[in-house]
């Protein structure tokens, strides 16, 4: 079976790329940032670089864009999805897609000893 979990684990399928933003960022930097690396999430770190929440596309668009908020006067701390739902990277492809479903999430930050190696997304689970 671990030979089975190892296979399929989320170390395979995550994006190693991890980008950041300050949670004082406006939404339009961080848009900038995503459209930069061409990714559709960006981490919000705090003063201290810790990782306290995600900013998506689609967060944008329902918090933002939908509710014809200025992006340039909007902080990401304002907007973030918090908290971040983690999973091991030894952890099936099985896993992340229960705590997903669980949370309603699409995106889980990825850790290996406590520490965050990437992101894993719900269409990352589905390519594979």
């Amino acid at each position: 079976m671990d030979q089975f979990k190892t296979l399929l684990a989320v170390k395979k399928l995550m994006s190693k790329n991890i980008f950041t933003v300050g949670v004082k960022s406006s939404v339009t930097e961080a848009a900038k940032q995503m459209s930069r690396h061409k990714t559709d999430c960006i981490l919000a770190v705090d003063g201290n670089d810790e990782v306290v929440g995600i900013l998506t596309e689609s967060d944008i668009v329902r918090k933002v864009v939908a509710k014809e908020i200025n992006p340039s006067a909007a902080a990401i701390k304002d907007l973030m999805s918090e908290p971040l739902l983690d999973i091991a990277s030894d952890e099936s492809i099985f896993e992340a897609k229960k705590i997903m479903e669980k949370h309603n999430v699409h995106h889980l930050i990825v850790k290996e000893s406590g520490k965050l190696v990437g992101i894993v997304a719900a269409r990352d689970l589905v390519k594979s």
